[in-house]
């Protein structure tokens, strides 16, 4: 038998929440966020919040980990019924025209490129909108210009930075302020065969040096105003700027905060209620 553990939190809160949960002893932890598709029979999520679904195989721990969170206590589970579920839930998706992102236990596609990313991480596994419209333009943009560098901010899984160099970027680094998501980044790196990604600890996009074609940033809009000056410095003449993790009525915000540092507005897409909003620099 093993106990499940179920948080509820505001989206941007849930990964941090599950490295918490790991480090208390969870073996695995599941994450449903807003847009996200459910197995059937799941409670539907809470308006403006998701859910952490933390698996442990220790009773005690997960009583401990109930009171440290002040969640409800654990639910005893049959081992199997956990094992079936999780990775039921997690199956290959094809992100872009020639790009999938699979669970480690499903083999590639016979076609395209496949990023293997481990649900268990929990720092990104492709399923939400704003990283697969991420993933998707990653796709389209270096078809069109191949071999281009590409910057990866707020790398989480790195699942954008890996499937840039699975398609053939140049130069590809991925920055994170957390530690953690950056371990777990590296990890997937690691996962996938996959050497000549820098991974940089920063607070400032600034300190990376050079500039990139494509840049693509996937945070929180007032992260994405906060840091416009220095993401904006990063992309080069004529490079891409993608900004996502935006609900749709964010476009218009986010996109002000970057034509204030001189580039242009260029293209939109929206999925289930996000937006990702694309600039250029002339």
């Amino acid at each position: 038998m093993s106990w499940a553990l179920v948080l509820v939190a505001p989206p941007e809160h849930l990964e941090i929440q599950a490295a918490e949960l790991f480090d208390h002893g969870a073996l695995g932890v599941e994450l449903q966020e807003p847009g996200m598709p459910l197995m059937p029979g799941t409670p539907p999520l809470p308006e403006g919040c998701g859910r952490a679904i933390a698996h442990f195989a220790d009773a005690k721990a997960a009583s401990e980990s109930a009171r440290f969170f002040g969640a409800e206590p654990p639910v005893e589970v049959p081992e199997q019924d956990w094992s079936v579920a999780w990775r039921t839930h997690h199956r290959s998706m094809q992100v872009g025209p020639r790009s999938w992102v699979r669970p480690p236990w499903e083999r590639p596609p016979l076609s395209g490129v496949a990023v293997a990313i481990d649900p268990g991480m929990a720092f990104g596994t492709g399923s939400h909108p704003t990283t697969a419209l991420c993933l998707e333009r990653c796709d389209e943009l270096l078809s069109r210009f191949p071999g281009a560098d590409v910057l990866d901010v707020g790398t989480g899984s790195g699942v954008i930075a890996l499937l840039a160099k699975m398609l053939g970027a140049g130069r590809v680094v991925g920055t994170e302020n957390d530690a953690v998501a950056l371990e777990a980044a590296r990890q997937g790196a690691a996962l996938n065969g996959i050497d000549g990604i820098e991974w940089k600890l920063a607070d400032d996009p600034a300190a990376v040096p050079g500039r990139f074609e494509i840049v693509i940033a996937n945070i929180l809009l007032n992260t994405l105003e906060d840091l416009a000056p220095a993401i904006a410095s990063k992309v080069a003449d004529g490079g891409r700027l993608v900004l996502c993790g935006l609900l749709a009525a964010q476009g218009d915000a986010a996109e002000r905060a970057y034509v204030a540092q001189g580039l242009r507005p260029s293209a939109r897409k929206e999925r289930e209620g996000w937006v990702r909003v694309e600039l250029s620099r002339p």
